[in-house]
C-alpha cells in the first residue's frame, strides 16, 4: 500500500490556512469528536451503509454492478438537476454530510470539496505548465470552466459520458462571460472570464477516448474513475494512451479506503477499487501522492500525480 504524504511535503504550495479559507463557507457546523450529535450522525449513516451493503450482497434489485448503463441513468438525472447556482459561495445551505480534516469534524456541503479540489488542480498545472489538458468524465464542466479562466493560454478539452452533462456545459458556453457567482467560487483569481467559451467539450466513454495517442500533456480525472470499476482496465489504459507526459487522478484509491466503513461504502456503490501501485501496469509512475485535504468521512480520495514512463 502506497502511503499518502502531507500536503506541505508535496511542494504544491498549498497551506492549511488557504484550504480552510476555501472550505469554510460550505461548513454548516463544527463538532468535537466526542459530541453526542456527531456520533449519532455517524451511527445513523453507518446503519444505512450496512443495510445497503447487505442489499447488494444478496443481489437486491438496483444494487447490482455499476455498469455504463447504470452510471448513465444516475448521472443523466443528476446533471439535469444541478445548475451552476450551486457554486454560489454566499448561498444559504441546509444540507450537509460528515467531513473530516485533521482534527476537525463537521457537516459540510459537497460543493466545498469541489472548491478544494479545484485549488489542487490549479497548483498541479502551475507545477507542470502543460499546453494541452484533458479532463475525463468532466460532468457539467465546472473544473474546466474555472481552469480555463485561470490559465487562458492552455488548450482545454473534456469528455463526458452523459448527454445532460455535455448539454449543460455547452449551454454555459453560449454566455458572453462567466457568471459572477462562478468567478467568486474560483479558488484563485480568474484571468480571462471568456476563456471557457474555447473549451472543447465532447461526448464519449473513458473506455474509448475520442483522441489520438499522446494528444495531451496532462490527462486528469476528479471523482470520475470512481464510477468506472467495471471498465477500470480499459479506462486506465485509455487515460495513459491519451497522455504524452502526466496523468493526475483525484479518486477513491483503495490505499486510502482501508477502514471498514469507507470500504463498505465503496463496495455498496461498486466504486473504483484500484490501488496506486496498479498505475504502474499502465506505464504511469506516481510522483506525488497526498490525501491531506478535507475528506468526506465515508469516502476518502487521494491525489496521485503520475508521470508517463519514457516521457
Amino acid at each position: 500500500m502506497t502511503q499518502s504524504d502531507s500536503l506541505e511535503s508535496t511542494e504544491l504550495g498549498i497551506g492549511h490556512d488557504e484550504l480552510q479559507t476555501l472550505f469554510d463557507p460550505f461548513v454548516l457546523r463544527d463538532f468535537e469528536a466526542s459530541d453526542a450529535e456527531w456520533r449519532g450522525e455517524l451511527k445513523r449513516r453507518k446503519r444505512k451503509l450496512a443495510k445497503q451493503g447487505l442489499k447488494r450482497l444478496i443481489g437486491w434489485r438496483g444494487q447490482g454492478k455499476r455498469d455504463e448503463s447504470a452510471v448513465l441513468k444516475e448521472y443523466q438525472r443528476s446533471w439535469d438537476r444541478v445548475d451552476y447556482g450551486v457554486y454560489d459561495v454566499q448561498a444559504r445551505r441546509t444540507q450537509g454530510v460528515p467531513w473530516e480534516w485533521q482534527s476537525r469534524r463537521m457537516l459540510a456541503s459537497e460543493v466545498g470539496g469541489t472548491r478544494v479540489r479545484q485549488l489542487l488542480l490549479c497548483r498541479v498545472i502551475e507545477k507542470l505548465r502543460p499546453r494541452r489538458v484533458l479532463e475525463v468524465g468532466c460532468g457539467n464542466g465546472i473544473n474546466l470552466v474555472l481552469l480555463s479562466g485561470r490559465f487562458p493560454g492552455i488548450s482545454f478539452s473534456g469528455v463526458e459520458l452523459t448527454e445532460s452533462g455535455h448539454r449543460v456545459a455547452r449551454t454555459l458556453q453560449e454566455s458572453p462571460e462567466l457568471p459572477k457567482a462562478i468567478v467568486k467560487f474560483a479558488p484563485l483569481p480568474i484571468v480571462d472570464p471568456t476563456a471557457f467559451r474555447r473549451i472543447d467539450f465532447q461526448r464519449g466513454s473513458a473506455a474509448e477516448l475520442p483522441f489520438p495517442d499522446a494528444s495531451f500533456d496532462l490527462v486528469y480525472s476528479v471523482l470520475a474513475v470512481e464510477q468506472m470499476e467495471q471498465i477500470r482496465s480499459q479506462a486506465l489504459s485509455e487515460i495513459a494512451r491519451a497522455s504524452a507526459r502526466h496523468v493526475l487522478m483525484i479518486e477513491p484509491f483503495r490505499d486510502v479506503n482501508q477502514e471498514l466503513w469507507t470500504r463498505l461504502n465503496v463496495y455498496r456503490r461498486d466504486y473504483f477499487r484500484g490501488s496506486i501501485d496498479e498505475l504502474r501496469q499502465y506505464g504511469l509512475v506516481p510522483e506525488i501522492v497526498t490525501s491531506d485535504f478535507p475528506q468526506e468521512t465515508f469516502l476518502r480520495v487521494c491525489l496521485v500525480l503520475a508521470r508517463k514512463s519514457g516521457s
